[in-house]
């Protein structure tokens, strides 16, 4: 009994004090306030063009980038609270909605007849949103490994998902307003890629006994 009053007593006199956890909301403020500025800064490593906000449709591809930043925000805000016990995060029910109305505002952007031929612009497409994910997601796997999480695959996937939706809102404004079919599978592909590689990379980070 007495080796565990020294023990206790010894534990005592090491601990430190505990910094409070910001909100969720400012957590994800400040997320949002780093990652943003460092997407953009990522995105002058590949090549893209401005998009031509005064052709025919720029209004349908403005309501898309905002479908994007609010599911973004949404599931970010989401993932931070998942890896929180006791915490209640957005159920992906009422995600869902958004998703399929920012999927069928893309599909709608495709037009009815299409070249045969496509330049390396799907391509282009691509490398950029896995570019300029990666510091985001970067600062994402350091956002959540200050907590860790009870369900890091559920958490990280979430988090993908966040990250990928910001990359998408960024590429916006470097796109023509029209998608090409490739395009579009280029897209999806490339949020698949990201939320695959979030928890590939991240799980070790973020669990607890890492």
């Amino acid at each position: 009994m007495t080796d565990h009053d020294l023990l206790i007593e010894k534990l005592g006199r090491e601990m430190q004090p505990v910094k409070p956890l910001r909100s969720t909301g400012r957590r994800v403020f400040t997320w949002l306030l780093l990652a943003l500025p460092c997407g953009i800064a990522a995105s002058f490593l590949v090549q893209r063009s401005f998009t031509d906000w005064a052709q025919p449709g720029a209004l349908q591809a403005i309501l898309q980038l905002v479908l994007a930043f609010i599911l973004g925000t949404l599931t970010i805000r989401s993932a931070f609270n998942m890896s929180i016990a006791g915490r209640r995060s957005i159920s992906w029910k009422a995600l869902l909605p958004i998703g399929l109305l920012w999927l069928g505002m893309s599909i709608s952007q495709i037009p009815g007849e299409v070249p045969i031929e496509h330049d390396n612009d799907s391509a282009r497409c691509f490398t950029f949103l896995l570019v300029v994910s990666t510091p985001m997601m970067a600062l994402m796997i350091a956002s959540l490994r200050r907590t860790r999480a009870l369900h890091p695959v559920r958490s990280l996937a979430m988090a993908g998902l966040g990250v990928s939706c910001m990359a998408v809102t960024l590429l916006a404004f470097c796109h023509p307003v029209h998608l090409h079919p490739l395009d579009f599978v280029m897209h999806l592909a490339a949020i698949v890629t990201i939320v695959a590689l979030t928890v590939l990379v991240g799980k070790r980070w973020v669990t607890f006994d890492s």
